[in-house]
């Protein structure tokens, strides 16, 4: 029997999903010349993609660890940091790029606020793993 989508719990193999998601999204918008001035590309939208894409990176790599050693956590772990790392990071570009290219505030709350969920649940992943695999520490 199917769940509605609705009353789908949230499960943990969302992150990597949403994480691509976002950069797959980052990389549209900036392609947009109309909102995203060229003129800009190497000093801000080039970053702005690139962190998108390293977050899902980060992110992906992670989760394709498999726990088994102190030496795997502190790999997995360190991924992790650095996804959170870069989410505060492209969080700070975003609102450079929001002056810069006049966004709506629409647009930079519906991205900030996705940017913060995955920020926000890489976190928790981290706690998580922390007591998951706390032999390992």
């Amino acid at each position: 029997m199917s769940v509605q989508k609705d009353k789908r719990s949230d499960g943990k193999l969302t992150l990597p999903v949403l994480s691509r998601q976002h950069a797959k999204y980052v990389i549209q918008i900036t392609k947009n010349p109309k909102v995203f001035d060229p003129a800009y590309n190497q000093e801000v939208t080039a970053d702005l993609v690139r962190q998108a894409k390293d977050i899902n990176r980060c992110i992906w790599s992670a989760n394709q660890i498999k726990v088994t050693s102190t030496e795997l956590y502190q790999d997995r772990r360190k991924l992790q940091a650095e996804a959170v790392m870069l989410c505060r990071s492209l969080l700070a570009d975003i609102a450079i790029a929001k002056g810069i290219f006049h966004l709506k505030g629409k647009r930079v709350k519906y991205w900030t606020e996705h940017l913060i969920e995955i920020r926000n649940r890489t976190q928790a992943w981290m706690e998580y793993d922390a007591d998951r695999y706390r032999k390992y520490r």
